[in-house]
């Protein structure tokens, strides 16, 4: 068994709902791989955290995996978080999000049907067309998210922030719209969806530094927890300061402690 394969069951493991076969596999690959095994100490760690009815939880119809399986998470339940709107209410052009991606389809199958009616076009004004269409395509993908971050349904603003997955560069107003969400979001879920998010684009100065400094901000053990994990894996050294702090605090939960501690001592 490979490290990548046992991270998607890791909670399942716990639970005791994999077969005999599959649990000794899981602890023959433990008896050789000290980090898989760290991970697996850390999330039943959070797996009691969670259950510690004084603390606050993560939205029930969510099971999430702290370190690296948030986004398949998320993806699993969407319909099962969707938000209920009577049909009869609202139709679905009425809608700005519907009406973006609407366009967005239209523009798609109207330019390709246009480059393959002009097929005999030479190839440098079909390439110009097509990174036109790419263009255009990415500015109506970029307007959508932002009309969806607006939504009143969590599900509709997870998507929202999913669409960077189709980002390759996005712009700082995106940027900036993901660290809005990160630190004002209501709904716990969409916060950590867009922490995930901006860790992709972790090459940018600006990325990390807004990380850094939505550590010190969080007052979630989840999401402190997840911040951490995200640092620490990008080696930021600039964030000692707020996961010190997080240690120092008398608010913070023990096992939150526990996890920065580790962070900190593996970012020194």
């Amino acid at each position: 068994m490979k490290c990548e394969e046992l991270e998607p069951i890791i909670i399942d493991y716990l639970d005791g709902k994999l077969d005999s076969n599959r649990n000794q596999e899981i602890e023959k690959h433990l008896e050789t791989c000290e980090r898989c095994l760290d991970e697996l100490r850390d999330t039943q760690k959070m797996l009691e955290l969670i259950s510690n009815e004084e603390m606050i939880k993560p939205d029930d119809s969510m099971r999430i995996n702290f370190y690296h399986m948030l986004h398949n998470e998320i993806r699993k339940n969407e319909d099962r978080t969707s938000d209920p709107v009577p049909i009869k209410q609202i139709k679905w052009y009425g809608k700005s999000v519907y009406r973006i991606a609407a366009g967005i389809a239209l523009l798609i199958c109207g330019t390709f049907l246009g480059i393959i009616f002009n097929s005999g076009k030479n190839n440098s004004v079909q390439a110009k067309e097509i990174g036109k269409l790419k263009s255009e395509v990415n500015e109506l993908r970029k307007t959508a998210m932002v009309t969806m971050l607006k939504d009143e349904s969590s599900s509709h603003r997870i998507q929202a922030v999913n669409y960077t997955d189709e980002m390759d560069t996005p712009d700082e107003n995106i940027i900036d719209a993901l660290v809005k969400t990160l630190n004002n979001d209501r709904n716990l879920n969409v916060r950590m969806a867009a922490a995930y998010a901006l860790a992709k684009f972790s090459s940018r100065r600006s990325v990390c530094d807004s990380l850094v400094k939505s550590l010190s901000l969080q007052n979630d053990p989840i999401l402190q927890i997840t911040l951490i994990n995200i640092l620490v894996d990008l080696g930021e050294k600039s964030a000692l300061d707020p996961i010190q702090q997080i240690i120092n605090s008398d608010e913070t939960l023990d096992e939150v402690k526990t996890v920065a501690a580790k962070g900190a001592r593996l970012l020194i």
